[in-house]
């Protein structure tokens, strides 16, 4: 890399939707100082927005803790006696402005401007100047949305040129995509050859987290929801040092202390990487497994939601990992892991963060909030390709975060463990009653039927969370409502089951000394609904009367 190429400062590279609704590129420069008139991200996946939102968190916060709402440099530390008050007192500041002072911004990027280069003698961005060694890979293997081997892309991208194999990407798209590399890539194999400790890198850091972020009405408000400037909500981070401020390492597979600030937390490397580019495109890339450092207890990442797991089957003792999204679990069955500590043992640090701008009255939000949980599901069980990206939101009173939510968090996370003990056991114990009978696949009928009970109650489901309002009391009532409808669906399901298969009702057979036919069956489920739904089933019943 000898000759300097494609300024991310100046060049328009990331992905960004405007109020009327148009894609555009535009810089790094640009997207800090005109975020307010950028409605967000919109690069070509959902994951790749999520890697590029952490590095513009990384930027915002590095300038949020070196310089004043007016640009001045007034550095928020431990040794300028900075404290809580400081931080919420400048977050306001920064909030009602509206954007990122234009003299802070430019004096920082101007600073460090030879770090952003995509192509650089000595500093190439995001990447290891000269790698000498790892694994060579096809440009294919760069662009995740293709999901494919190395040998396997094909027709399923614009950049690509000619035959079925893509050959080449622009600049821009490149640097998109080396960040969502480093964010997600596969697993890579460590090279015992090689110089280093030789560790295991595992997947890119967001691909072991089961990411959560807040959405906002424009690219600013984004940044600034998610900015989490307090350590436990309490504490200021130490100074941030992110990628870009640092050294180069070389090494593959090399351990490292926990980060104790957010943009150093935000930017590790989890690959070395080094782009081949010709004439004027990149044609493919060099990479191998960089830093890492252990997720359990990780608290100091926010952006993630949290499972208690045992140290072994005979210990207590608990430790806690990142809750990875489940394609198969539906976006409100997270609710407990994300604002329940009963449930998750810890609440994400993001949850907490906005809790506290509303306890202290730092911002007022409006009456609903959005979570957006984004993942990728990779394609093999040991993660060496890539599967497809999960992105869900979901929607509720921002009054929830408050102290008179609470009551209301122990009700939703209530609710949520009723639907889910409907789908796996009252539905459980129907389809084994039914495979018993008829034969065929518990499994398989149990999993079509709890389908069709989720399909019907997660708009709903969804709806009703978005209606709640805390502060209006009606809390009986609003599960009232609630419970009928899930009653209703969670009875309807099973009733339309037998009869579009028309099932003879006078099949019988002897079942631990009993005679089990489709009738009963049946009215040992409704008599489950009845022990989850009391009430719900007696109105049902007076209604059917």
């Amino acid at each position: 890399m000898q000759e300097k190429e494609f300024d991310l400062l100046k060049e328009p590279w990331i992905k960004v939707s405007t109020r009327s609704l148009e894609q555009k590129e535009v810089s790094l420069m640009d997207a800090m100082l005109h975020a307010q008139e950028y409605v967000g991200l919109a690069g070509e996946t959902p994951t790749q927005d999520a890697a590029l939102l952490r590095v513009l968190l990384a930027a915002a916060l590095t300038i949020f803790y070196r310089y004043d709402e007016n640009g001045n440099e007034d550095e928020i530390s431990e040794e300028n006696d900075s404290d809580d008050e400081t931080v919420l007192e400048r977050w306001k500041k920064y909030w009602e402005r509206g954007a990122f002072p234009e003299t802070a911004v430019r004096k920082y990027f101007q600073r460090y401007s030879e770090r952003f280069w995509l192509f650089h003698p000595e500093t190439p961005f995001w990447q290891v100047n000269d790698l000498s060694y790892g694994t060579e890979y096809g440009v294919e293997c760069l662009v995740g949305n293709l999901k494919e081997s190395n040998n396997k892309a094909t027709r399923h991208h614009f950049s690509m040129t000619e035959g079925d194999r893509l050959e080449r990407i622009s600049y821009a798209e490149a640097a998109r995509w080396i960040i969502h590399l480093n964010a997600y890539g596969v697993n890579v194999k460590t090279d015992k050859k090689l110089p280093g400790p030789n560790l295991p890198v595992g997947v890119g850091r967001l691909g072991q987290l089961g990411m959560v972020m807040v959405n906002g009405d424009d690219l600013f408000r984004i940044i600034m929801l998610n900015l989490c400037p307090l350590k436990d909500n309490a504490d200021i981070w130490g100074l941030p040092r992110p990628v870009w401020e640092q050294e180069i390492h070389l090494e593959q597979g090399r351990e490292i202390a926990p980060p104790d600030n957010l943009p150093e937390l935000y930017t590790i490397q989890s690959r070395r990487i080094q782009l081949d580019r010709k004439d004027g495109w990149v044609v493919g890339y060099r990479a191998i497994g960089g830093d890492f450092y252990s997720t359990e207890d990780d608290f100091n990442e926010p952006m993630t939601l949290w499972k208690e797991q045992k140290v072994d089957k005979k210990s207590e003792r608990v430790f806690h990992i990142p809750r990875i999204h489940n394609p198969s679990v539906q976006v409100w069955e997270e609710f407990h892991s994300l604002m329940s500590e009963r449930s998750a043992g810890h609440i994400p640090g993001i949850v907490e963060w906005i809790r506290t701008l509303k306890k202290t009255k730092t911002f007022v939000s409006e009456r609903l909030i959005t979570f957006k949980m984004i993942g990728i599901v990779y394609g093999d069980q040991m993660k060496y390709t890539y599967g497809d990206s999960i992105h869900n939101t979901l929607t509720m009173s921002s009054d929830l975060l408050m102290d008179l939510g609470e009551e209301w968090i122990s009700v939703i996370t209530d609710e949520v463990e009723k639907c889910q003990n409907i789908a796996s056991k009252a539905i459980g114990h129907f389809s084994s009653s039914v495979c018993k009978l008829f034969g065929g696949g518990t499994n398989y009928i149990k999993a079509m039927l709890v389908q069709n009970y989720y399909f019907h109650i997660n708009i709903a489901f969804r709806e009703w969370l978005s209606g709640i309002e805390p502060l209006q009391g009606e809390r009986e009532k609003k599960i009232e409502q609630w419970e009928q409808k899930s009653y209703y669906y969670a009875k309807g399901v099973v009733e339309e089951f037998i009869h579009m298969r028309n099932m003879n009702i006078y099949v019988h057979k002897e079942d631990e000394g009993r005679i089990l036919t489709i009738p009963q069956a049946l009215n040992m489920y409704l008599g489950e609904l009845r022990k989850i739904y009391p009430k719900a089933a007696q109105l049902h019943g007076k209604e059917s009367q």
